[in-house]
């Protein structure tokens, strides 16, 4: 049947297929805002994620509350470098390991008029392989910093707009925080919105810290371990070995917590899976709405077209040609419904990204709605299957019609 043929007999009853069609078009249209929606929500999450290493563990201290082989519950536990050292020297599992002690409370800083309130930072050189925070100004901590207990500083891009202004070449100059001056020798890239721990943070080396607040103990750390290890049997097998150390029960819950992000990762990429389950179940339930109203609409024609085909089969039309000719006009009905849903949905991800991106910024969770290709080409193809199976009934039925009972219907 000619294309032509088909887009004519569509054309004789447009309202009627264009409300049909809507309904198609629609489907796809909602289907894919909600998958570019979740796919850069799923992107958002998972580049707080990439803001650390593959495999870091969090580590902190706690107070112990079981006796234990004689000992007292009640001990506290705590940490220093040197024992951050044998750590990395007994477990060949562990890449990099670094305190990570933050100010008891935020400190007001300040250059020249401007202040703002911030938390100190203390780390070590390894803190930056463990968090990728990468410097857009400047230089990292070195040896002579932690060496000789250097006052220097490595702060976030978002502190040098509140201090600095407008300011351009900050390297080297020196701010107060809460009193003591340090140079800034760094500058660190925004992270995400929701890392608000760095954004207001400003980073100083561990050494300088432990002397400013004269810390005995350091009650937390974090450690980064290599890609191919099992982050859950590593973390019972360090429990383990602190709990020897420290001589309190490796079953005490209280003695020591950590917090491993792999976990956290793969947890997500469950959750993010059943979401895209759902989002296809939904998309799939609206198309399937647009795909029921087609062939109501094949059978509204074909009633209307019955000495149509009575005619066709008397001059020669094979059931084979009838079938063929209402099968093409439900897949070509389908098809265009669905160009036109991804061409609506095109335009509008077009234009939400156009206003997201001026409105966001470098941190923020959502910085546009996706578009994947592979997904809309998938939806696309299954359309145009839905459109055959749309036709199969009405075009069976028209198939069936007696030439004889057809030509003495009324016209």
């Amino acid at each position: 049947m000619q294309i032509n043929e088909i887009l004519t007999s569509i054309r004789q009853h447009k309202l009627r297929n264009a409300l049909t069609g809507f309904g198609v078009a629609w489907g796809i249209f909602i289907l894919m805002l909600m998958m570019g929606f979740g796919e850069s929500f799923q992107n958002g999450i998972f580049k707080i994620f990439n803001g650390y290493a593959d495999n870091t563990i969090w580590v902190w201290g706690g107070e112990t509350s079981l006796d234990y082989q004689g000992r007292k519950a009640g001990k506290s536990i705590g940490f220093d470098l040197e024992l951050l050292e044998r750590f990395q020297r007994r477990f060949s599992e562990i890449q990099y390991i670094s305190p990570e002690s933050n100010s008891p409370q935020g400190m007001l800083t300040q250059y020249q008029e401007n202040n703002s309130m911030n938390s100190l930072k203390g780390v070590s050189q390894q803190y930056f392989e463990i968090k990728k925070l990468k410097l857009s100004k400047g230089r990292y901590f070195n040896a002579s910093d932690f060496n000789d207990l250097k006052p220097v500083c490595i702060i976030m891009e978002s502190n040098e707009e509140v201090l600095f202004k407008k300011k351009k070449n900050v390297i080297g100059e020196f701010i107060n925080v809460g009193g003591t001056f340090f140079q800034v020798v760094g500058v660190a890239k925004t992270v995400t919105m929701f890392d608000g721990s760095s954004r207001n943070s400003i980073f100083i080396t561990y050494p300088y810290f432990k002397s400013l607040y004269n810390e005995e103990a350091l009650p937390n750390f974090m450690m980064s371990l290599h890609k191919n290890v099992d982050g859950p049997k590593f973390d019972k097998q360090f429990k383990n070995y602190v709990a020897q150390l420290y001589g309190f029960d490796p079953e005490d819950s209280k003695a020591l917590f950590t917090y491993n992000l792999s976990e956290q990762v793969s947890q997500f990429q469950a959750l993010f899976g059943g979401v895209k389950i759902f989002v296809w179940f939904i998309g799939f339930c609206i198309l399937l709405t647009g795909i029921i109203s087609i062939g109501n609409i094949m059978y509204v024609n074909i009633n209307e077209r019955t000495r149509e085909i009575g005619i066709r089969k008397a001059i020669g039309a094979s059931p084979r040609d009838i079938l063929k000719m209402i099968l093409s006009e439900s897949v070509v009905l389908t098809t265009i419904a669905g160009m036109v849903g991804i061409f609506a949905g095109a335009i509008v991800i077009f234009l939400l990204n156009f206003a997201i991106q001026k409105m966001s910024s470098e941190g923020d969770l959502i910085r546009g709605v996706g578009f994947n290709i592979p997904i809309i080409i998938t939806a696309f193809l299954i359309l145009i299957v839905s459109g055959v199976i749309a036709g199969i009934m009405p075009a069976r039925k028209a198939a069936n019609i007696k030439p004889v009972w057809a030509l003495n219907q009324e016209s």
